[in-house]
C-alpha cells in the first residue's frame, strides 16, 4: 500500500504542477476589463463554455497554492460564467448547461474556508436561474443531474428529487444491457450514434458531481447516488474491453481522441484503478502531456500538429473549450487523489485482462486482445457515418505505433462518393463499369465471429457477399479477403488509411513493388505486403479528418474486370521489420 500511495502522491504533485503551469495560458487568454476567455485560434465559438472550465482549473491550483491571485482569478472565471448566463442572448441553451455545471463545480471545488466567504455572491442568481435546455442527448441529462446536486450542495436552494429522478432514469435507459451509454439519446428519440469518448464522458460527469458536491449531498440525492455509481460501474466494466496498456482507449466515431477525454479517462482511473495497476493510470496521466505546445496549451487531438491546423477539426473542436474541460477532469482526479480509498468500494476494480474477446451487438463494437495484440472493431455504420462496417481502429502490438491512421469519414453521402476519396479508413471498394462504388456501408450489424487470431466478419448484400478475417499475425496484423461476387464488376481496391506526418514524424516510403511496400515511421521499419495486388502504393490527396495527423489511404489494386460469379481473395499484412532500423 505504501508504494501505491507514494506514486499517487507523485502523480498528484505533477497534476498540481500541470495545472499551476496552464495559469500563464489561462491569462494570455482572458482580455482585460471583460475577462471574456477568448480563443486565440478561431472566431465561430470563440468563448462558449470556457470561463466555467477555467474556473475549475484556478478553484484547484487554489486548492494547492493557497495564492489569493488564484482564487481571485476562480471568481472571476465564475462572474463571467454567470454573466454569459444572464446574457442568454445568443449563447445556446446547451453552452449554458456546461456554464451552470461547471461554474458551480468551480466553488465546490474550493476549500471550505474560501466558499464559505464568497458563495453568498452568487447564491440569489443560481437559485433562481432557469435552465430551458432540453436534453439534446445523454450527457447533457448527466450535467443536468450533476447541476441539480450542486445548488443544494452549495446552499443555494433545495434540489428538485422529481428532476433528480427524471434525469437519472433517462441515462438508465441510455445504458445498454452490455453497460454501454449511448449518448445520442434526445428528449424526443434514440439515435443510433454509439461514439464511445461521449460513453466515458458521462461516466465521468456523473462520478465528478458526486466527488464535487463531496459530503453535501443533499437526503433525495443518496438514493441517486448509488444509483449513479451502478452507472459507472458497468459503464467501467464495458469500458475495461477498450483499455490498453499505452495508457488510452480504443474510440471511434464522434470526439474521438479528443483532448477532453485524456481528463476524462484518468479521473475515472483515479478512482478505480488497484494497487497493483498504478503503471495503468501512470502512463493514462502521462498520455498527453507529450501533447503540450511551446505556449504552454495541448493540442485538442493526439498529435503535434499546430492549433491553427486543428481548431474546428470537428466543428466544437476548439482549444480553449477543450484544453479547458480536459484539465477540468484533470481537477476532478486531484480532488479524487485527496482520499482514493473513499472510491475504492463504490467502484469496480479497473484493469487489463491479458486475453479479451467481447462483442457487444447493441453499440455495434467487438474488441479482440491477445497477448500483446490488440484491436477494436465496428460491427456496423452508425448512424453519423463516421467510419465503414467492419472497420478496425486502434491497433496497438507490444507498445508499438504502426502508421495506421484512426479511420473517420467527413460526411458519408449516398448521392456523392467523394468522400471515399478523402476520408481516411480500412475497408474495399469495389467499382462497377458504370463507375458505383461500393464499399461496407452496412447499417445493420455484419455477422461476426472470433477465431484463435481475430475476428471474422460476414457482410451478404444483393451485389456481394463479403467474409473478413483481421487476424494478429508475428509482428503485426492482416485483413483477408473473400468477396463472392454477385454482379459484374471493372476494379477492385483494398484501402487503408497511413499516417503522412503528426506534426513530429513523418512517414516515408522506403521501397515499393507491385505486391509490397516498406515505410519508416517513428524510427521503426514496417512492410505492407498484399497477396494479390497488382499495384501497391500511397495517394496523393492528404487528409486531415484523422485524429493521429494528416493522413492518407494506401490502395491495393486488384485489377479486373470481374463477371459475377467471381471469387477474390487475398490477405494483407502489415508487420514491424526488426532487421532494419526505419526512421525519418
Amino acid at each position: 500500500m505504501g508504494a501505491t500511495h507514494g506514486l499517487q502522491a507523485n502523480i498528484r504533485l505533477e497534476m498540481e504542477q500541470v495545472l499551476a503551469d496552464f495559469v500563464p495560458v489561462l491569462q494570455s487568454w482572458t482580455e482585460n476589463g471583460t475577462d471574456r476567455l477568448i480563443d486565440p485560434f478561431e472566431t465561430v465559438y470563440s468563448e462558449n463554455y470556457a470561463p466555467a472550465n477555467a474556473a475549475v482549473i484556478y478553484a484547484s491550483v487554489y486548492r494547492s497554492s493557497g495564492n489569493p491571485i488564484h482564487l481571485e482569478s476562480c471568481l472571476a472565471m465564475v462572474r463571467r460564467s454567470a454573466e454569459l448566463l444572464r446574457i442568454r442572448a445568443g449563447i445556446s441553451p446547451f453552452c449554458r448547461v456546461f456554464l451552470y455545471h461547471y461554474s458551480m463545480m468551480a466553488l465546490l471545488l474550493l476549500p471550505d474556508e474560501a466558499r464559505s466567504g464568497v458563495t453568498g455572491e452568487f447564491a440569489e442568481f443560481y437559485a433562481r436561474y432557469e435552465d430551458d435546455c432540453k436534453q439534446v442527448n445523454t450527457n447533457c441529462a448527466a450535467l443536468q443531474w450533476g447541476s441539480e446536486l450542486y445548488v443544494q450542495s452549495l446552499g443555494f436552494r433545495e434540489a428538485d428529487g422529481a428532476k433528480l429522478e427524471h434525469l437519472l432514469q433517462y441515462i438508465e435507459r441510455a445504458q445498454s444491457p452490455e453497460g454501454f451509454i449511448n449518448d445520442e439519446v434526445t428528449h424526443a428519440a434514440a439515435l443510433d450514434g454509439m461514439p464511445i469518448a461521449y460513453h466515458a464522458f458521462t461516466l465521468f460527469l456523473l462520478f465528478s458531481s458526486v466527488v464535487a458536491a463531496g459530503g453535501r449531498l443533499p437526503a433525495q440525492g443518496e438514493p441517486c447516488q448509488a444509483r449513479a455509481f451502478t452507472i459507472i460501474g458497468r459503464g467501467l466494466t464495458w469500458l475495461m474491453h477498450c483499455a490498453t496498456e499505452d495508457g488510452t482507449f480504443a474510440m471511434i466515431e464522434r470526439s474521438s481522441h479528443q483532448m477532453f477525454t485524456w481528463g476524462v479517462y484518468v479521473a475515472l482511473l483515479s478512482g478505480s484503478t488497484a494497487d497493483n495497476d498504478t503503471a495503468l493510470f501512470r502512463k493514462a496521466w502521462e498520455y498527453w502531456l507529450s501533447f503540450r505546445h511551446e505556449d504552454g496549451s495541448y493540442g485538442c487531438t493526439p498529435n503535434w500538429l499546430p492549433h491553427e491546423l486543428r481548431t474546428g477539426f470537428e466543428s466544437y473542436t476548439h482549444v480553449n473549450m477543450y484544453n479547458n474541460l480536459g484539465l477540468t477532469g484533470i481537477a476532478v482526479a486531484l480532488k479524487v487523489l485527496e482520499a482514493p480509498d473513499a472510491w475504492r468500494d463504490k467502484l469496480p476494480l479497473f484493469q487489463i485482462q491479458s486475453d479479451c474477446a467481447f462483442i457487444d451487438e447493441d453499440s455495434g463494437y467487438a474488441f479482440f486482445r491477445k497477448g500483446m495484440h490488440y484491436m477494436a472493431c465496428s460491427l456496423r455504420m452508425h448512424n453519423r457515418k463516421y467510419a465503414p462496417a467492419m472497420q478496425g481502429f486502434h491497433y496497438r502490438m507490444s507498445g508499438i505505433r504502426f502508421p495506421l491512421a484512426e479511420p473517420r469519414f467527413k460526411a458519408a453521402d449516398v448521392d456523392n462518393r467523394q468522400f471515399l476519396a478523402e476520408g481516411v479508413w480500412e475497408g474495399f471498394l469495389l467499382k462497377d463499369a458504370a463507375g458505383a462504388l461500393y464499399f461496407p456501408d452496412s447499417t445493420d450489424n455484419v455477422d461476426a465471429q472470433f477465431t484463435d487470431v481475430g475476428i471474422e466478419l460476414l457482410l451478404d448484400t444483393p451485389q456481394y457477399r463479403c467474409t473478413k478475417r483481421i487476424s494478429t499475425v508475428e509482428n503485426g496484423f492482416s485483413w483477408r479477403y473473400r468477396i463472392e461476387l454477385k454482379q459484374d464488376f471493372a476494379d477492385c481496391r483494398h484501402v487503408l488509411p497511413f499516417i503522412v506526418h503528426d506534426g513530429r514524424n513523418g512517414t516515408k516510403v522506403l521501397e515499393k513493388s507491385a505486391t509490397r511496400m516498406d515505410v519508416a515511421y517513428r524510427g521503426q521499419r514496417f512492410t505492407l505486403t498484399c497477396s494479390r495486388s497488382d499495384q501497391i502504393g500511397m495517394q496523393l490527396y492528404r487528409s486531415l479528418l484523422s485524429v493521429s495527423g494528416a493522413a492518407a489511404n494506401v490502395h491495393a489494386v486488384i485489377t479486373g474486370p470481374y463477371e459475377a460469379g467471381a471469387v477474390l481473395e487475398w490477405e494483407t499484412r502489415l508487420q514491424v521489420r526488426y532487421d532494419q532500423e526505419g526512421g525519418d
